[in-house]
């Protein structure tokens, strides 16, 4: 994405980071300069892509949906629980499905999950209920096989994690495509439920699935996926 002849304006709060090449706006509330006057000064300086630092309101989602529709490249956050969520997120701030369902192309969840230490974790085999977990969740992954002698790791603690049992923090993604099909779902106001069902059925790897991944991967543990994604009940 970075080229010469891409034009790529940001409006932040605050910049936190300096890109070279990019040019980076930051809002000043104080002289009217927020997220919406930003995206409106920004437009018309016709720039290829355009991120927004966080919609929060309607008329920053309204004009950056817009931004999309009139063949900008759009990077953006929201707050949701995951990455179906954002549609019914846009919903509620009061955005329409018309508006919506052609503007969004791609969607990433994402939680940072503590990765354990290394020199210190243990190996251990599956409990019953940890066996259970996983076959609901990861069954119908293609290539993955769960087995009741399977061993995950479980956090111990050292000099070398300061006793905490992890070291390092790794990523743990969602990533949901908007192709025809769910475009057309968003347009008929579909349910979340069902818009990630579908997506699953299409390949797409939940929250949770990829956490579990990660456990099998001997990577993180179990108990650290439940604490930052949430109760393994979905």
């Amino acid at each position: 994405m970075k080229n010469p002849e891409i034009k790529i304006i940001t409006i932040e709060n605050p910049i936190e980071y300096h890109l070279p090449g990019i040019v980076q706006t930051q809002v000043e509330p104080g002289k009217g300069y927020d997220f919406v006057n930003g995206l409106k000064a920004i437009m018309r300086q016709d720039p290829d892509v355009i991120l927004v630092g966080e919609i929060r309101d309607l008329e920053t989602a309204e004009l950056a949906l817009q931004a999309s529709l009139t063949g900008h490249l759009v990077l953006s956050t929201i707050h949701a629980n995951d990455a179906v969520g954002v549609v019914s997120r846009f919903l509620a701030l009061g955005a329409k499905p018309f508006h919506i369902a052609p503007s969004l192309k791609l969607i990433v969840a994402q939680r940072l999950a503590r990765k354990v230490c290394k020199k210190c974790a243990l190996l251990k085999k599956i409990s019953k209920e940890q066996l259970d977990i996983l076959k609901k969740f990861l069954d119908n992954i293609k290539g993955v096989k769960i087995h009741s002698d399977l061993k995950i790791p479980v956090a111990k603690g050292c000099t070398e994690c300061n006793f905490t049992g992890y070291k390092g923090r790794i990523g743990i993604f969602e990533a949901f495509v908007v192709d025809g099909e769910i475009e057309s779902l968003i347009l008929r106001s579909t349910p979340d439920s069902f818009l990630k069902k579908r997506a699953m059925e299409k390949g797409m790897i939940t929250l949770t699935q990829d956490g579990l991944l990660k456990v099998l991967d001997n990577i993180t543990t179990m108990e650290e996926i439940e604490k930052v994604i949430g109760f393994f009940e979905n």
